[in-house]
């Protein structure tokens, strides 16, 4: 029996057959040059998000259970259906030819002019605040108890803001008449309440009030109302303001937008939450972009139940299914007929290996009808994010299948690999080399350095990887060493991290293993201590 361990290794490769075109910058103006953009194996469907269109069609709703556990992408078009083909429709038009992208760099900063008129403009009190560093805040300005209005701005790429009016004095629109309680002689309790209905607060601002000081605040904080999108929502109750300026105009409406400003007024005009985002991605390009033959390669490795990213739906178990070497147990009749036989009738056999009968699902071919320009979220290594320029086809069912359209040389992965380790090891021993009991044989090296571990007690395929490491061949994410290293009771220490020593204290630990960590991986072990 095999067991799969799964390695990230630092070294890039490229994840698409080479195939392209230089394509057109449809957006013009001064660019970056084109960047390669080097994303993790987790990651490189991470933008993917054209569940956004799909549909539900299974002919009765599925369980919360499985509903939980289903994929949402757009080639999940009922229960049991299943994508097995993409064909192209003869009136499909020609590939778009926007090759902008665009990046959030990660490290970025808000100068401390733009934060403080944001926080002036919210009437935020400007005095910067600390707040603590699991927060990831760049800026603060107010309290965090909610005793008075508040701001914070993240330290992410996009940086994030948000404003809270407080809650420590919570605002009531009305008091709300209280029950009364009696007892009778009996000392039975009687609760009632009088009708009530909750009347609308009172100066609740109309949609243009609320359009109007959105565009005030917008204008203080320093930025140009009349370049943005504006929606309004108001009613008796609530009034809100959604802004957005988009990144670029050849994309469509519903795609990704850069800076964008909410804004929500309750009672009195009174301006209770606000939020938003006012940086714009660098742009970046131009991209040479892959022709239509690699495009629909891609949607194969991607969308296709089998392929590389195989998005079959397959029946859920059933939750009470009979134990394998018991008798599946029936109902007792009802009063009115006889009881029940002393061996109860044969019942329909269940799979036991899925608790019902198979279910094939339908396969379906989708035929792609249109095609339009879109952007392709991505984290890379560095922590950047990217809108890569990709191509958003429309199916005949209806659903959106995107991918990227660069070409491969600016899209590189740090793939993951299936290194398959035996379940059941020998025990006779493992050599003069190896750790006894695991059927692993590790260099003396590796021993030495484990030696305050029983090495016979350490999982065979933890072996193998420390071995690699060591050896120079994998790297692995520093988050799954450290939970791996927690398993056997020892505490990482990173000694050196992208090429730079760390300051680290000189006493010795049989606890903690030190390592060397480079992009986010470990590269090395330099020892126990």
């Amino acid at each position: 029996m095999n067991r799969v361990l799964r390695i990230a290794v630092a070294l890039s490769v490229v994840p698409f057959a080479l195939a392209g075109c230089v394509a057109d910058d449809t957006d013009g103006g001064a660019l970056s040059p084109p960047e390669v953009i080097k994303v993790g194996a987790d990651s490189a469907r991470g933008g993917l998000d054209v569940a956004a269109s799909a549909e539900m069609a299974a002919e009765e709703p599925a369980s919360e259970e499985a509903a939980a556990d289903m994929s949402m992408d757009s080639s999940y078009l009922g229960m049991w259906t299943v994508v097995t083909d993409f064909v192209v429709s003869e009136s499909m038009p020609t590939l778009p030819t926007m090759s902008t992208g665009y990046v959030y760099r990660q490290g970025s900063t808000v100068p401390e002019a733009t934060a403080l008129a944001l926080a002036a403009a919210l009437g935020v009190d400007t005095q910067p605040q600390e707040r603590p560093a699991e927060y990831m805040v760049e800026w603060a300005f107010g309290p965090d108890d909610g005793t008075a209005p508040s701001l914070s701005i993240d330290a992410s790429g996009q940086h994030y803001w948000w404003y809270s009016s407080g809650w420590d004095d919570m605002r009531v629109a009305e008091d709300v008449p209280a029950c009364t309680e009696s007892v009778d002689a009996d000392g039975n309790v009687t609760v009632e309440c009088p009708e009530w209905e909750a009347e609308p607060p009172v100066g609740v601002p109309s949609a243009q009030e609320a359009e109007s000081r959105a565009r005030d605040i917008i204008s203080a904080a320093g930025f140009d109302p009349a370049l943005l999108t504006i929606e309004v929502y108001a009613d008796e109750w609530y009034a809100s303001v959604y802004a957005t300026q988009p990144i670029s105009d050849v994309l469509p409406a519903d795609s990704a937008t850069g800076a964008n400003w909410n804004f929500g007024f309750g009672a009195n005009g009174v301006l209770e939450y606000a939020s938003g985002s006012f940086v714009l991605p660098e742009a970046v390009g131009p991209y040479p972009l892959v022709d239509l033959n690699t495009a629909i390669d891609r949607l194969t490795e991607m969308y296709l139940a089998g392929a590389a990213y195989p998005m079959a739906v397959e029946a859920m178990p059933a939750i009470d299914e009979p134990a394998m070497d018991e008798p599946a147990m029936e109902e007792p009749a009802p009063e009115p007929l006889p009881a029940p036989a002393e061996e109860p009738a044969e019942e329909p056999a269940v799979d036991p290996v899925d608790g019902g009968a198979p279910v094939e699902p339908t396969e379906v071919t989708v035929t792609l009808v249109d095609v339009m320009a879109d952007l392709w979220w991505a984290n890379d290594v560095d922590g950047n994010v990217w809108l890569i320029p990709a191509y958003r086809f429309i199916g005949d069912d209806g659903n959106w299948y995107t991918v990227p359209a660069v070409t491969d040389e600016y899209m590189v992965e740090t793939p993951t690999y299936d290194v398959p380790v035996e379940e059941s090891m020998p025990t006779d021993g493992a050599g003069a080399s190896g750790a006894a009991g695991s059927g692993v044989v590790v260099s003396p090296e590796v021993s030495e350095m484990l030696a305050p571990l029983d090495l016979s007690s350490v999982d065979p395929y933890v072996l193998e990887s420390v071995q690699a490491i060591v050896d120079g061949s994998l790297a692995v994410s520093e988050e799954v060493f450290a939970d791996a290293a927690a398993t056997y009771g020892l505490e990482v220490r990173v000694v050196e991290r992208d090429g730079e020593a760390m300051m680290v204290t000189e006493d010795y630990r049989e606890d903690r293993i030190n390592v060397a960590v480079v992009d986010g991986n470990v590269v090395a072990i330099t020892g126990i201590g």
